[in-house]
């Protein structure tokens, strides 16, 4: 036990260090308020820090020297925990006159969300690693890996945390419906709570979230409705219920606000998109599906551009997240088929119901899609890799699976797609500029350029210590 305590801390500590480096490092290299976006969210937040909520066609409060500044205030329709969470940091330096540590120090924030991104996507897929305890590592070390994760970590949007959040739901759920039927389970109690706080959570930070933990309460009602356990069916529709109602009581008011401002629930302005951007005729929904650029934007996580192809696509997620299904599904049965012929001794080991987590995840990935669509034909929207984070989770356990499903691959297929990633991520940030435009913030490759080393340090470490310590655990297995 103390030696995977220490295996785990040594990883996790790996992953943090690498994220945070490397997302600082971009950072740097980033122009601040180089995107509309960004300037936004900084508004955003500097308004909540003087008492007030932004209005779209009010446009923007603040007055910086620099940087893209959009012409309304379209980060309005978001609820504000984000901005609640980073009003202390930014508003008093830009109060004091000091914009560009204002952002800089936002964006500190943002890198800390990152991290802790990759550290919940570890603890999410947890419940459905089959026992392989490298199984979690490889996922954090692949949402470490994506230059998506690191983007939004590096500017001031509020992607991640809304990632984070719906992680945390994800696998608080799965831990609640793979569970052995046990009633001696330590920490549901603590799971529900966990839950709870995150679901609620999500209701402030962003309206899309809302139809995905419906689609987790969903599950946990069935699954209670099927196989109650240690909790009777009356409890287990009731505790989503009672979470429900609190969601609604902490974000109602805000999303009511939306309702009387814009005439929706979502304070979406499609009519002003279609007026003033060239997507003035949206495609409709089956359009969008067919289309393969549309899938291309929502799975390009772990590519530097907005529309990947090529070895990104295929390569780094296509290609590992089939295999992984595949053995995933392979593990499962012959896992299943062990504890039917082990007899009575295994029938003793209550086993967790791996089904219906999976039938969850799934679940939500497609409504995840299915909204995604939606929105470009409905609300005159684009896409981009990024708004596909919140099912990082179910994108890093497949990845994770295809890469460390067979123990004895693990060295080779690792090992070639962290060289792979992280080639791509070195070469995207060395190829950007070292000198800011005049109506641009200062970059600072002087401090980007130790923290890519210490990043690049960071994950062969970590991926040298995943696999020896896959391949001990293969020693052990073999010998007992």
């Amino acid at each position: 036990m103390r030696r995977f305590l220490s295996a785990d801390a040594a990883v996790t500590a790996g992953i943090l260090v690498m994220v945070l480096a490397a997302t600082t490092a971009r950072s740097f290299l980033t122009p601040l308020f180089s995107s509309g976006d960004e300037m936004a969210h900084f508004d955003y937040a500097v308004q909540v820090w003087h008492g007030d909520l932004p209005v779209f066609e009010e446009g923007l409060q603040v007055q910086l020297p620099w940087g893209t500044r959009p012409p309304v205030q379209w980060t309005s329709q978001h609820p504000p925990l984000f901005y609640l969470l980073l009003a202390p940091v930014v508003g008093p330096l830009y109060d004091a006159g000091h914009p560009y540590i204002a952002g800089m120090a936002g964006r500190v924030l943002n890198t800390v969300l990152a991290a802790a991104l990759c550290a919940a996507v570890m603890w999410a897929v947890r419940p459905l690693s089959g026992g392989r305890r490298w199984i979690p590592w490889i996922a954090g070390l692949a949402a470490g890996a994506s230059p998506w994760v690191m983007g939004v970590g590096s500017a001031i949007y509020n992607d991640d945390i809304a990632a984070l959040e719906l992680t945390v739901v994800l696998g608080a759920a799965l831990r609640l419906i793979t569970v052995p039927r046990d009633p001696a389970a330590p920490g549901r109690g603590r799971i529900w709570w966990v839950l709870g706080i995150a679901a609620v959570c999500a209701s402030l930070t962003r309206l899309a979230l809302m139809p995905l933990v419906l689609v987790v309460f969903a599950a946990l009602v069935l699954r209670g409705l099927a196989a109650p356990g240690p909790l009777s069916r009356l409890r287990w529709l009731l505790r989503p219920t009672v979470i429900g109602l609190a969601m609604i009581g902490a974000s109602g008011w805000f999303y009511l606000r939306n309702l009387r401002l814009t005439g929706s629930v979502s304070g979406g302005h499609p009519d002003w998109a279609m007026a003033h951007t060239d997507r003035t005729d949206p495609p409709s929904v089956p359009e969008v599906v067919t289309d393969p650029t549309y899938w291309a934007k929502l799975l390009g996580v772990f590519s530097p551009g907005n529309t990947p192809g090529g070895i990104t696509l295929w390569g780094l997620l296509v290609a590992p997240v089939v295999f992984g299904a595949v053995l995933a599904l392979v593990a499962a049965r012959r896992d299943r088929r062990t504890a039917v012929v082990g007899g009575e001794a295994a029938q003793t080991v209550p086993r967790p119901f791996v089904l219906p987590g999976v039938l969850m995840l799934a679940v939500v990935t497609a409504v995840l899609l299915l909204m995604q669509f939606v929105y470009v034909s409905k609300e005159a929207g684009n896409l981009f890799p990024r708004y596909s984070l919140p099912v990082l989770a179910a994108t890093c356990l497949l990845l994770a699976w295809g890469l460390g499903g067979l123990r004895r691959a693990v060295p080779v297929l690792l090992t070639a797609w962290s060289v792979l990633a992280w080639w791509q991520v070195v070469g995207y940030l060395l190829d950007r500029p070292r000198i800011s435009a005049p109506d641009q913030a200062a970059l600072r490759p002087d401090l980007a350029l130790p923290l890519l080393v210490v990043a690049v340090l960071a994950a062969t470490a970590t991926t040298v210590l995943v696999v020896v310590a896959s391949q001990r655990e293969r020693g052990r297995a073999h010998r007992a």
